[in-house]
């Protein structure tokens, strides 16, 4: 059995530890020899060539450099002890200050004479070579040396670590304890951040009982980075139970469980453990500060500012950050901006939380001015700057100049090929209009990821390419790439938009295989598909099987039952609304409401609701509210307070209501005041075709052909025309088109073989067609 010694806890791979730089080791008793590593070896190699440093795809190493550290020594050249102890101490200089090429040269040189620079000496050089990124040289070091401790294979651990490249280090861990070498807590603390970095679940467990094993299972430090690994694998409750089982917690202990709390979007708990730090009378830093201001209240994150004024944390740049995006979730520009014109030190974050804080709070030309700034002051963007300046140029029609620009600087700076700043083009380009723009963009991407696949999917949708956003929906999911829950949002509300059932329904099985169907935003897609596809009944059974609701969804289950002329469920919906207490309702919600009592001539009941609304829930009526109102009096034909109501409008009247008016006039042949409507319509937007239509055919409806004629001439002489009306059908998969008088379909001279028939069975039946009513 190993017998209780003192380890020295100092090397250069981390700080010394807090309490002593010199303590015991005492291993546990079943700590007898290196443990079994079967369990911990993959199947595979995870990295299968990381002896060849080539492989790594890293920097270049000088030729003479591979050659002589790859050079078997059969012996060594004898030295005076003056001499090594020469190149030692002049090796040891160059480390400390930093010049690592002239310490690799000069390593080789030692090498080279048969000398060598000692273990101690060439684990300090590792870890210098770690710290700077040459890890190719770190390596090659590394295979060089004749032997190895703790600390040498610790330094390549974590160095592979903090130069991402996790798989590695699983590998060197494995390879280490086989070699017999008994990890210390450095090593642990190393393994148990590349298992937290790669949520290696099942290996980060493994390592955590080699610790218990090794009598390091009270160690502070390594209990800390426990809490870091479980958190950051989403498993609290093992995070809270290892917290829990620590004997002497410090700063480091509640400042992890608490931002472990936030990530997993468990605030209670955090702001919890937060009270309880402060209590034990632990004085929390900057990072502590950080991570609670992500799950405290307004409240409680204005008292917590206060602290920060008073101990002068708020002028460090990360807890200043930090306290900018706090007011930014809580719509607090005003705070926030004074929080960021008085740090005495900004750098790339603070400037970017800002822009991002102006974006969330619609200040959309205050976010390019600081762009603007932030470059005038020195400051070099990074991809995530990029990202969100795009997002703002997308925002604001005029900016997309500006944002052509932001994309030159992303290629000169070699930052396009970055995904996020390439999603942050993409939806860039589809909030401008720019379809082909977002097309050229999508397909050079060499390997989209599922944002950018959703983004280009919405970004069809939201131009009204219906069709391509759907038929990319399709493409992505048989190349292998699972959707989101915006990309089905999108393609089923292009299946709504077509009308396109078979397809929305197909979709639909997709989204509950992969368990999107649930969700809050692909469930408001799936209403509102079924309603505009007819089928309210099924849009009522994927509202009922949603988990929760917004605001949204209870809007597309209004609208749903307005547009199919259910009143009454409208009416219904509403007060299941109210009941819930979950959501308030809005300016959309009452438009529903109108509208399902004017379909169904309900007038008392529209005026009640529209008095609530505005009295109760403080909405100001806007032109859809009125017209909604001018529409049902026009319905009831009580055209006449339908036009006091329009002279009583707060705000100028704009071309919807004087349209829904002249469609009033002409359902109950008034033309006195639906010519006065036309001039309105006509007067506010010349180019409408519906206003011209509409007052042809009521003039025809008194028999006034001339006067009817006039408008038709009128509308040529203009140069306005009516965009041909056309109609759709989807038959197996495949939709058909049609419009008036169209011969282009394979199979219409089958088709208006039918319609004569139809025209004969119609004709025995008595219908006789008014020629009246006909459109233009």
């Amino acid at each position: 059995m190993m017998s209780s010694s003192r380890v020295l806890i100092s090397h250069p791979l981390c700080p010394p530890h807090p309490q002593n730089l010199c303590r015991p080791f005492h291993p546990h008793p079943e700590w007898k020899k290196t443990p079994n590593t079967l369990s911990l070896r993959p199947k595979e190699p995870i990295f299968p060539h990381y002896r060849n440093p080539e492989s790594l795809n890293l920097e270049p190493m000088k030729d003479e450099h591979k050659q002589v550290l790859t050079r078997t020594y059969s012996k060594k050249i004898s030295s005076s002890p003056t001499t090594r102890l020469s190149y030692t101490q002049s090796l040891n200089r160059l480390i400390n200050s930093d010049r690592l090429a002239e310490a690799m040269d000069l390593y080789v040189e030692i090498r080279n004479k048969g000398l060598e620079a000692g273990i101690i000496l060439e684990s300090v050089l590792i870890d210098a070579l770690m710290k700077s990124g040459r890890v190719t040289d770190a390596f090659q070091v590394f295979e060089s040396m004749p032997e190895r401790n703790v600390i040498t294979w610790t330094s390549m651990l974590s160095g592979c670590v903090r130069n991402d490249r996790q798989a590695i280090a699983f590998s060197l861990f494995v390879e280490m304890l086989e070699a017999g070498v008994l990890p210390n807590d450095f090593t642990f603390n190393a393994m148990l951040q590349a298992c937290a970095d790669r949520g290696a679940l099942g290996l980060g467990e493994q390592v955590h009982s080699l610790a218990v094993r090794a009598g390091l299972a009270d160690d502070r430090w390594i209990g800390n980075c426990l809490i870091e690994f479980y958190s950051r694998c989403g498993l609290m409750a093992k995070a809270t139970k290892v917290f829990d089982r620590m004997l002497d917690l410090d700063l480091v202990s509640f400042t992890s469980l608490i931002s472990g709390f936030s990530r997993n979007n468990q605030f209670e708990s955090a702001v919890s453990a937060f009270d309880q730090m402060v209590r034990l009378g632990l004085e929390p830093n900057e990072h502590t500060i950080t991570s609670i201001l992500t799950a405290c209240g307004p409240l409680l994150g204005e008292q917590i500012h206060a602290y920060m004024i008073k101990t002068m944390i708020a002028q460090s740049v990360y807890s200043g950050s930090a306290l900018i995006d706090f007011y930014s979730r809580n719509f607090e520009f005003r705070r926030a901006r004074e929080v960021f014109e008085k740090l005495e030190a900004k750098n790339m974050v603070t400037w970017s939380s800002m822009i991002s804080c102006c974006l969330r709070n619609d200040q959309v030309e205050e976010a390019m001015r600081m762009f603007y700034d932030m470059v005038c002051a020195g400051f070099k963007p990074n991809e995530f700057t990029f990202a969100v300046t795009f997002g703002a140029c997308g925002l604001w029609s005029e900016s997309i100049a500006f944002g052509r620009q932001l994309h030159c600087s992303t290629i000169k700076l070699n930052l396009v090929s970055d995904t996020r700043v390439f999603n942050a083009l993409l939806t860039m380009y589809a909030r401008s209009g720019e379809v082909e723009e977002l097309e050229k963009l999508f397909e050079r991407i060499e390997d989209p990821d599922i944002v950018s696949w959703c983004a280009a999917i919405s970004g069809y949708f939201q131009n009204g390419f219906d069709e391509r956003s759907t038929r990319l929906l399709c493409q992505m999911h048989r190349k292998g790439y699972i959707p989101n829950e915006h990309g089905f949002s999108s393609a089923l509300s292009s299946c709504a938009n077509l009308a396109l059932l078979d397809q929305g329904r197909q979709f639909h099985c997709l989204a509950l295989k992969l368990g999107c169907d649930l969700l809050v935003c692909t469930g408001n897609a799936l209403v509102n598909m079924y309603s505009k596809c007819g089928c309210i009944d099924d849009a009522r059974l994927a509202f009922d099987v949603m988990h929760t609701h917004d605001v949204i969804s209870w809007n597309s289950l209004i609208h749903g039952y307005a547009h199919h002329g259910h009143g009454k469920k409208v009416i219904k919906v509403f007060d299941e609304m109210v009941e819930s207490s979950c959501c308030i309702p809005d300016h959309s919600t009452f438009v529903g409401i109108l509208a399902g009592c004017s379909h169904v001539g309900n007038v008392d009941e529209a005026v009640r609701y529209f008095k609530i609304m505005r009295d109760h829930y403080g909405i100001v009526p806007s032109a859809s509210h009125y017209a909604c109102i001018v529409d049902m009096m026009g319905r009831a034909g009580r055209l006449g307070e339908a036009l006091h109501i329009i002279d009583q409008m707060p705000f100028e009247v704009d071309v919807l209501v004087w349209k829904t008016l002249l469609a009033s006039c002409k359902l109950h042949k008034n033309l006195e005041l639906g010519s006065f409507a036309a001039d309105k319509v006509m007067e506010l937007s010349p180019r409408d075709s519906a206003s011209y239509v509409l007052l042809s055919n009521l003039h025809a409806q008194h028999g006034e052909w001339e006067d009817a004629e006039r408008v038709r001439g009128m509308m040529e002489e203009r140069g306005v025309k009516k965009d041909a009306g056309w109609s759709w059908i989807e038959t197996k998969c495949e939709v058909h088109a049609f419009v008036a008088r169209d011969n282009s379909h394979l199979e219409a001279e089958s088709i208006y073989q039918i319609l004569e028939e139809l025209f004969e069975v119609m004709k025995d039946e008595g219908y006789s067609p008014s020629a009246s009513f006909s459109d233009l």
